[in-house]
């Protein structure tokens, strides 16, 4: 008899990142395609692409977990880039030639703090390498660089400006590669007026002080998590961004390598964001091709529906948690924990159409599963039917947030409001047609019915339906590997199952 119930299962949390500070996580942690080898043994593996919830930054976490003790580790949020404050600038001033050294001088800038940080004692020698380092970052720090920055986009003479606190005047004399002279008297009576030079004139000397600094026994890590960000913070100027910081990290992670110094800079990005920019950027398809992994789970071969990934993966936290089940094969956990069809369709077949093929998907419907029926024993069909209608929220908010990156909140909610109103599962382009003209009030943000209907197939609101010539039903959905691109408005369309609930169908 089973008398392990739902409340004592650990199943993961849809935030990858708060489960990573499970103390458990090491054991939790789950990889059926061997991703973290990949990416950490290859010199060439670099980005960490995949559909936002499919475990990018649980990956991550993950790396920073298993890394020596000899390497330096930074996890950069890109919320807080400096780089984004400059969207305030005049744009014809913002050049992808710009853009692009300001993406090389942030990446230098996180190195050199690392070797400044590792070799403390050594920087102040005075004829140490990292010396040199120190002066210059001085000089640029972070406090002063962005008005540096924004005076040089107006102003194509070089900045006047006093030196930074805490130079002394020795070190003044040792930075005429990077300052002029001009005759002020400072505080101790030396005449001396600092002028910087633009910060674009002086990323050559930057980087090689940085390849000059960085030793064979040097160790680091940088991870730019959560890129995405980028576009709620930069706007148009995202994508350039993105891809300028992309092609200066391949650069660096190339350079470093092939001199066989350990620097890995390792990012994180929406596969669908880095999708929209091919078009703009002939080579990143190479570069995607070459150098990154995919986190896509919907990719399997296996004809066992107990060893799908995702199943596996919710099997794996299971075992790692629960001492009951600790060495059940995923073929008995399948039988005791779903032991019934739902609707003739097998458990698994069930809870992949309510989801967008996604880890974060399954775990927050099996929560939602398990915090509704605590004191039931297993994913009995009626626990599973019952509690599509609370999942089918949380369902709906987290694709309102994935439209957050592209449309304004008010587009997105009408977006959905009109294939809600339809009030059927499936209808044709004529329906819809249909009901928009007939409530234009209700839709005021729509000016453009197919835009309207690509953008929810774009998130996986909304799929082509068809019949084949065997007369098999047939979907098409934008989130799956083998889906087309563009939204076919001759066909049918079908509303997602996790949306159905929501939307009283």
């Amino acid at each position: 008899m089973n008398d392990v119930k739902l409340k004592d299962l650990y199943m993961g949390l849809p935030d990858g990142e708060v489960e990573a500070r499970d103390k458990r996580f090491q054991e939790l942690f789950f990889d059926p395609n061997n991703k973290y080898n990949e990416i950490i043994n290859s010199n060439e593996k670099f980005l960490i692409i995949g559909s936002k919830g499919t475990g990018k930054t649980y990956l991550s976490k993950y790396i920073v977990e298993q890394s020596p003790s000899k390497q330096t580790c930074i996890i950069v949020d890109p919320k807080n880039f400096w780089i984004c404050k400059l969207i305030n600038i005049d744009e014809q001033e913002l050049t992808n030639d710009y853009i692009s050294v300001l993406c090389k001088w942030f990446l230098l800038y996180e190195i050199a703090n690392s070797l400044l940080n590792k070799h403390r004692w050594l920087k102040h020698l005075p004829r140490c390498k990292l010396n040199k380092l120190r002066k210059f970052m001085l000089e640029y720090n972070d406090d002063t660089f962005y008005k540096i920055v924004s005076l040089s986009t107006t102003n194509n003479q070089e900045i006047t400006g006093n030196l930074s606190h805490g130079i002394s005047h020795s070190d003044k004399l040792q930075t005429s590669n990077f300052q002029h002279s001009a005759g002020i008297k400072t505080s101790d009576g030396v005449s001396y007026e600092s002028t910087r030079k633009r910060f674009f004139d002086l990323i050559d000397y930057f980087e090689q002080l940085v390849f000059d600094c960085f030793q064979i026994n040097d160790h680091l890590l940088i991870i730019l998590d959560d890129l995405d960000e980028l576009k709620k913070e930069a706007g148009e100027q995202s994508e350039n961004i993105i891809y300028n910081l992309i092609t200066a990290a391949k650069k660096y992670n190339f350079y470093f390598n092939s001199r066989a110094k350990s620097l890995k800079i390792i990012m994180l990005l929406r596969s669908d964001i880095l999708n929209k920019m091919q078009g703009n950027h002939p080579n990143l398809n190479k570069i995607k091709t070459s150098c990154s992994i995919d986190l896509y789970w919907l990719l399997d071969s296996t004809h066992d529906k107990w060893d799908h990934p995702l199943i596996s993966m919710i099997f794996h936290k299971i075992r790692a948690s629960c001492e009951p089940y600790k060495n059940r094969s995923n073929k008995e956990l399948f039988e005791i924990l779903f032991p019934e069809s739902i609707d003739k369709k097998n458990p698994l077949d069930f809870l992949l159409d309510h989801s967008l093929g996604r880890p974060r998907d399954i775990v927050t419907f099996l929560n939602c599963a398990k915090k509704e029926f605590p004191e039931r024993t297993c994913f009995s069909a009626t626990v599973l039917k019952e509690t599509r209608k609370i999942y089918a929220t949380d369902f709906y908010n987290e694709m309102l947030n994935q439209a957050s990156f592209y449309k304004s909140s008010a587009y997105s909610t009408q977006c959905l409001k009109l294939i809600a109103g339809i009030k059927r599962p499936s209808f044709s382009y004529s329906d819809i047609q249909t009901l928009y003209e007939e409530n234009r009030t209700s839709y005021s943000e729509i000016d453009n019915l197919d835009d309207a209907l690509h953008f929810p197939y774009e998130l996986g609101a909304i799929g082509n339906a068809w019949k084949s010539k065997k007369g098999k039903h047939r979907t098409c959905w934008y989130y799956k590997i083998d889906a087309i691109d563009e939204v076919d408005l001759s066909q049918n369309f079908t509303i997602h199952y996790g949306l159905r609930k929501k939307f009283s169908l």
